[in-house]
């Protein structure tokens, strides 16, 4: 029987192997492509994977590599990228745990 489970499995491994097979640390991922073309011509994945930020942040650490680094104008290929930084290498959650639920007698 096929479950959501197993579904959700084989999506998983199917991208590990993609992924293996890539040789990339990056998660593969709807516009994974786009980001290997453009990102990692420049520098290695790694420094995409040790950074988290939302789309803006992402927006302006593009902006700051087109203005301080040689960054080319990414066109179209923009929104398809930030979709995928912000999607795959958003903030964390941070902070402590969730209180925990104590009744006293």
């Amino acid at each position: 029987m096929f479950s959501v489970r197993t579904g959700l499995i084989l999506l998983l491994f199917a991208g590990s192997v993609h992924a293996a097979e890539t040789g990339s640390i990056l998660t593969v991922a709807a516009g994974y492509e786009e980001v290997e073309k453009q990102c990692t011509a420049c520098h290695s994945a790694r420094l995409i994977t040790q950074n988290r930020s939302d789309r803006e942040g992402w927006q302006q650490m593009i902006r700051w590599m087109q203005d301080t680094q040689g960054l080319w104008p990414l066109g179209d290929a923009e929104p398809v990228i930030l979709d995928y930084l912000a999607k795959n290498y958003g903030p964390l959650e941070t902070g402590r745990r969730k209180p925990l639920n104590v009744e006293f007698e």
